[in-house]
């Protein structure tokens, strides 16, 4: 079994592949499994790295805080139609 492995001596987590890493892993997965399971592998990979993907716990957490931030707004919107009505009320029983 084929191990690919770069000739960039430089490991960096969390870092987005450059586009020669990249060049170089489609050469090594074409020289190991052939083009056309390298060209479908690399299709599959994320155009900027794993880094920029966004995992479940991302959008769960985006999504809390989005709610609050609407509820947050809906509260301070009713409050103020409140107020208004309030206003409203107060300037017809003048």
């Amino acid at each position: 079994m084929h191990t690919f492995r770069s000739t960039t001596r430089e490991r960096r987590p969390n870092m987005a592949i450059s586009e020669a890493g990249r060049f170089e892993m489609h050469l090594a997965l074409k020289n190991t499994l052939g083009d056309a399971v390298a060209n479908t592998v690399m299709e599959h990979l994320p155009p900027s790295g794993w880094g920029d993907v966004a995992r479940e716990r991302d959008v769960v957490r985006l999504e809390r805080k989005l709610n609050l931030m609407i509820a947050s707004t809906l509260t301070g919107a009713l409050a103020l139609i409140a107020i208004q009505v309030q206003i409203l009320l107060s300037i017809s029983n003048l």
